[in-house]
């Protein structure tokens, strides 16, 4: 009988080192995806800023799904990164898009909603948004469509159901590898507006949360 048990004893500790094994395993494959380079596509076809990144030159993308039938689109060619941010029709979608500068180590910011706009991070917090001044990048915004009250010329309206785009210099930032964060907000989920980050619970002021994109080139 001591023997049968101390053999159950030796069985069950084997049985948990396996256990603990395989947890160890698992947990060193989900680190190695959440530090995984996101490779761009490349693509022979610049990308026309409409506000539509549907069946047309953006079928090469890389994509990356997001809750709420969001997604996000990103492929580049020799002069220019492009990316697409995608939601629902009754979206408006805004796009905040983060690259940090390897050179110089400054963050940026580009924003894109009723208007576009960069701004950079200093000691101060993200420097004021300079509308329209658009150095080395450019987009396709949310379009305005009218007024809520056009008699008393109140209540902006602005379209839902395009896409945000952008168009990047690659002479911008340099290197073949880019730290990015995206967001993309105005999207609606689960009945409330709600904003999506990439990648999930990156910080817009820690560019070590964020997550490297990789050229072809």
């Amino acid at each position: 009988m001591a023997m049968k048990i101390r053999n159950q004893k030796s069985a069950m500790k084997m049985e948990s080192t396996k256990l603990l094994l395989v947890a160890a395993l698992s947990l060193v494959t989900v680190c190695a995806n959440a530090s995984e380079t996101i490779a761009i596509s490349p693509t022979s076809r610049a990308a026309l800023l409409d506000g539509q990144c549907g069946n047309d030159e953006w079928e090469v993308a890389t994509r990356i799904e997001l809750p709420a039938q969001a997604s996000i689109h990103v492929m580049h060619d020799s002069e220019y990164f492009y990316l697409c941010a995608k939601a629902k029709e009754d979206d408006h979608t805004v796009l905040d898009l983060y690259i940090e500068n390897a050179q110089t180590g400054h963050l940026h910011r580009f924003h894109l909603s009723a208007q576009m706009g960069e701004s950079v991070l200093t000691e101060q917090g993200w420097s004021e948004s300079a509308p329209w001044d658009l150095d080395g990048f450019a987009g396709f915004w949310v379009p305005y469509a009218g007024l809520e009250d056009p008699g008393n010329r109140s209540g902006p309206r602005f379209a839902r159901g395009t896409h945000r785009q952008i168009q990047i210099s690659r002479n911008k930032f340099p290197g073949i590898t880019w730290n990015i964060m995206i967001g993309v907000s105005g999207v609606t989920h689960e009945g409330e507006r709600a904003e999506f980050l990439y990648p999930e619970g990156a910080l817009d002021s820690d560019a070590s949360t964020w997550r490297q994109f990789s050229f072809s080139e």
